[in-house]
């Protein structure tokens, strides 16, 4: 049985992300207090649309919200975003809500009050800025905590200043450690006394805003 998701905000982004979900065969509504929105939805994706307010317990009654696994907010309100995923998990017993804040100040704040996952394209867009690196030498392989953190593969160059010092003594980032090296083909378990050399190939976990330090 398809998972069911309801979306509150039929505009721009409710509409793709929709659209995105039932590509990726979710049960979705879609709840918007705009009628020509709720028009459009209907007409072009042929799912449930409630004309409405997300932030009540009947509109969110009529689009099923008694079965569903998820409820999205995603207006241009924030407080409406909030209120809404409040609803549906008191009063409905939601699982999981996720919001969009549109100001970042208030992520910490919407996240306080019990909403499961904050998004906001402010901060999106700011850590995608700070993950910037060189690829030919850095590369990014496993994401951690919401892309707060990764795994990620460094190759020594050949010109590599600290080539031959002990690791104890080469100040890294706090929120960095060498999980293994590459060298030769042989892979090597670091402890302080271990070396690096030139041409190793890294595995490190550091936090993204770090990784340009590193």
């Amino acid at each position: 049985m398809a998972s069911k998701v309801i979306v509150i905000g039929g505009g721009r982004v409710g509409y793709y992300l929709a659209k995105a979900l039932i590509e990726r065969n979710f049960d979705v509504a879609i709840i918007d207090i705009d009628k020509e929105s709720c028009r459009h939805a209907a007409d072009s994706l042929h799912i449930p649309v409630i004309w409405g307010d997300g932030t009540t317990a009947e509109a969110l009654s009529k689009a099923g919200a008694e079965g569903a696994d998820t409820v999205i907010a995603v207006t241009g309100r924030d407080e409406n975003n909030l209120i809404a995923c409040q609803t549906a998990k008191k009063v409905f017993g939601i699982k999981k809500t996720i919001a969009k804040a549109n100001n970042p100040k208030n992520v910490d704040n919407i996240r306080l009050l019990g909403i499961d996952i904050v998004i906001s394209a402010t901060d999106s867009i700011i850590s995608l800025m700070e993950r910037e690196v060189d690829h030919s030498a850095i590369k990014e392989l496993i994401p951690l905590n919401d892309g707060k953190a990764a795994v990620y593969q460094v190759e020594l160059p050949e010109n590599f200043h600290f080539s031959g010092m002990e690791l104890l003594n080469i100040r890294l980032p706090e929120s960095c450690n060498v999980i293994s090296i590459t060298r030769s083909g042989e892979l090597i378990i670091p402890r302080g006394k271990t070396k690096l050399m030139a041409g190793d190939e890294l595995l490190i976990v550091s936090h993204a805003g770090t990784i340009n330090e590193v």
